[in-house]
Parts: structure tokens; sequence; C-alpha cells
């Protein structure tokens, strides 16, 4: 699984360091595709992988895959829409909403959510092809079905599981975005 992460950071540097100066002169998002990636230091403890289809200039559809390794390892997935709106020339913010659902290893066990916030996306570039994506809101369990006493697998932490774990309710990104 590693490999896996290990090879698609690759590809999209790559593709980063190809693509530099090919601008686009459609000024609309319309059916563009962009790949997000979780900041550096985020990958202490996840690797989070996202593809987003801007259907519209305005909306879009995301699918996200993460996998932990913390302290609760674990990995989830979600499907995320998101309503773009223009503040200024680099700058967009975009309430969105996810439902999506996990599985997590150590506590043996799997659990839905469902999400609701509002993120930034900055673009670092004129032709607005790098950005980055900061999130903010909450996420909701829908269902939890652990086997394992939460407790007895953290030595008494089991609290740190819906804050810093993959059941965290806080729902706080800071993602690396390109767009092809």
């Amino acid at each position: 699984m590693i490999r896996f992460f290990i090879v698609c950071i690759a590809l999209f540097l790559i593709c980063c360091s190809t693509n530099l100066k090919a601008a686009s002169t459609d000024s609309t998002f319309k059916n563009q595709y962009t790949l997000y990636i979780n900041q550096p230091i985020g990958f202490a403890t996840k690797v989070r992988l996202t593809l987003e289809n801007r259907f519209t200039e305005n909306s879009a559809l995301l699918v996200n895959y993460t996998i932990f390794y913390g302290m609760y390892p674990g990995q989830h997935g979600y499907l995320e829409y998101r309503r773009y709106f223009s503040l200024s020339e680099g700058m967009e913010i975009a309430p969105y909403l996810k439902v999506g659902g996990g599985h997590s290893f150590q506590t043996s066990g799997s659990y839905g959510f469902g999400g609701i916030g509002v993120g930034e996306k900055f673009y670092l570039d004129r032709n607005k092809r790098f950005s980055i994506y900061c999130k903010q809101g909450l996420k909701l369990p829908l269902s939890l079905k652990i086997n394992q006493d939460l407790e007895n697998s953290s030595g008494g932490l089991d609290g740190l599981f819906y804050i810093s774990g993959p059941g965290a309710f806080i729902d706080i990104q800071f993602n690396l975005g390109y767009r092809f």
C-alpha cells in the first residue's frame, strides 16, 4: 500500500514539473480535474489523496482515500460536493458536504460519517494550476461498529480516536493541489 502512495506522489510531482509552462487560456474550470495531496507535515500521521472533478464552473465532486498510520491506524474514503464562490482573482471559498466510511485497524471496527464545513482555495500561480486548499468543518458519525474496547487498544486514551484519529469529529485539512 505504501508503494502505491509513493508511486502516486511521484507521478504527481512529475506531472507538476513537466507542465510548469502549460498555460490554459480558458478561464473557466468546467470539466477540469485537480489532484490533492496532504501537506508535508501531515505525512507524519497519514497519507491523503483526493481527486476533484469540477463538472461545472462552480460545482465539484471529489473522491478521497486516506490511510492513517498513527496511534489509530486505519483507512477511510469519502465523496464530497463543493460549491465554489470567487472572492478575488486568486482565492475562492467553497462550502462542502461529504459522506464516507472507513475501517480502524487497531480497534477492528468500521464507521460511517457525514461532514459539513467551508474551505478556502488559494491559487499560487497566474495560470491557476497550483493551489492550496484549507478547510474546516465537522464530521459527524453516522455509524460506529467497534469490535474491541477502545480503552484497551490505546492505553486509556480512547478519546483520541475522536480527536486525532480516523474518527475525528473536527475536520481540518490543508492540501496541496495541481489542476490538469
